[in-house]
């Protein structure tokens, strides 16, 4: 930096901060907004992409509550923005903290993103023949009898059909479509040729048997990983010519905004199929209209759980704390013994009234399992624990490990819907499949 630019950041930072208080006087939720851009754009500038993703996600999650409309709207989500923001603020802060500390033990092996090594192609069909098989088996165990939600004439009511009769071995096992969707689709963006037409075929495989339960997030959780794994290693200069290399992260981005875009689309529409007062309200406002009922599904998406979590917290003097009862619900029956029954869904659809949106919002885990100020101290080791893991792998060669870091940001950055770790177990079925993956490419590279 030169001396020039030292006094130029020497007077816009106490300007800066002046300002940010003086705001944050008028608008607490405003002057929050505007500091995560802030610390978006910092996080991008010191290279720390995913964490400057999670605050990007939790800008447009602020701005969806203040500007866009919808049927969930009240007075809570507003208002427990700056609540909220604390609250994230201390799991980015301890994600940074994170990220040092690994730096510091000397566990990262580069400062370079990483060309990919992959195990030979026999091997890694083999290992995607093997994953499709255990996610075709899953599909059997969980649909026998019953039409899947995807084919379904409601969707909504198959789904709680499904969530009904659900078992942890089978949906442990169901994760198979997510791990062969994020494998086949980074192995296809990392290829060209023959090989990027046959996975990309494996792709829409899996990503249609991920699809039948008509979750977008089954779908989301196996393609968006894929995405920020290929926009974090570089292709070989041998395979790419100097001319093009700049094309390659604009066109996964656009496949990625276009991914998304679909996916939002077929949750507008899989809403305005749905029975109940709140899919009634939707119809009623956004009707036939493709792009205001996608509007409405994405504001959806990003505010509905703000909303939850606002109505929570006007009500948290009236809740006890169940000291982990939350964060192991995950385990049934199995954990009950030890940290007694609850029902997540139950509260959060009480809190929604007059409507059913079961969403479980960031923070309302830690906050039913240890209050206010445990929530805090739940939220910071769990950054830690993201900032090392995420840092620790940022660096490796194997896809295991570049699909390990991009699950854990997808993780993080899916908080602005649900704590999703401490719901569904996925980590549980991914961590071996993802394992077996590694010891596959110790020998063989391509």
């Amino acid at each position: 930096m030169t001396p020039g630019e030292r006094r130029v950041w020497s007077a816009a930072i106490p300007i800066a901060a002046g300002a940010f208080l003086i705001l944050l006087t008028q608008d607490a939720g405003l002057a929050a907004t505007l500091a995560f851009a802030v610390g978006a754009a910092l996080a991008a500038r010191l290279r720390m992409w995913g964490l400057a993703l999670c605050a990007t996600a939790w800008v447009a999650v602020f701005v969806a509550v203040r500007a866009l409309p919808g049927p969930y709207d009240s007075w809570a989500g507003p208002a427990v923005i700056p609540t909220l923001a604390v609250y994230v603020t201390c799991f980015l802060l301890a994600w940074a903290v994170g990220r040092r500390l690994a730096s510091r033990a000397g566990n990262v092996r580069g400062e370079e993103r990483p060309v990919l090594a992959w195990p030979s192609e026999k091997r890694l069909r083999l290992y995607l023949l093997v994953v499709f098989a255990v996610a075709a088996l899953s599909a059997w165990l969980r649909f026998r009898g019953i039409t899947p939600p995807l084919l379904a004439d409601n969707p909504d009511v198959a789904r709680q059909v499904l969530r009904e009769r659900a078992s942890i071995p089978v949906g442990l096992i169901s994760e198979a479509w997510t791990l062969g969707m994020a494998v086949s689709l980074l192995r296809a963006l990392t290829s060209r040729g023959w090989q990027l037409v046959l996975y990309l075929a494996a792709t829409a495989v899996f990503t249609a048997g991920a699809a039948l339960g008509a979750s977008k997030n089954s779908v989301l959780v196996g393609l968006v990983p894929a995405i920020i794994a290929v926009l974090s290693v570089r292709r070989s200069a041998a395979r790419r010519p100097r001319t093009v290399r700049w094309r390659v992260p604009a066109a996964v981005m656009l496949a990625g905004v276009a991914l998304v875009g679909a996916v939002v689309f077929l949750g507008g529409q899989r809403t305005l199929a749905g029975t109940g007062s709140f899919e009634d309200e939707f119809r009623s406002r956004y009707g036939g209209n493709v792009i205001s009922s996608s509007a409405g599904s994405l504001d959806l998406s990003l505010s509905s759980s703000t909303e939850t979590f606002g109505r929570l917290w006007a009500q948290r003097d009236t809740i006890e704390p169940e000291y982990g009862a939350y964060s192991l619900m995950f385990l049934g029956s199995r954990a009950e013994a030890l940290v007694g029954r609850v029902d997540l869904y139950s509260t959060t659809s009480q809190l929604s009234q007059p409507y059913y949106m079961n969403t479980a919002t960031f923070v309302a885990i830690p906050l039913l399992d240890w209050g206010p100020i445990g929530a805090a101290v739940f939220l910071v080791v769990l950054g830690l624990a993201v900032g090392l893991a995420e840092r620790r792998l940022e660096f490796g060669a194997g896809p295991a490990e570049q699909l390990g870091r991009a699950f854990v940001v997808y993780f993080a950055a899916f908080g602005i819907y649900e704590l999703y770790p401490f719901i569904y177990a996925t980590w549980l079925a991914l961590i071996p499949g993802l394992w077996i993956l590694y010891r596959l490419g110790r020998r063989t590279v391509t």
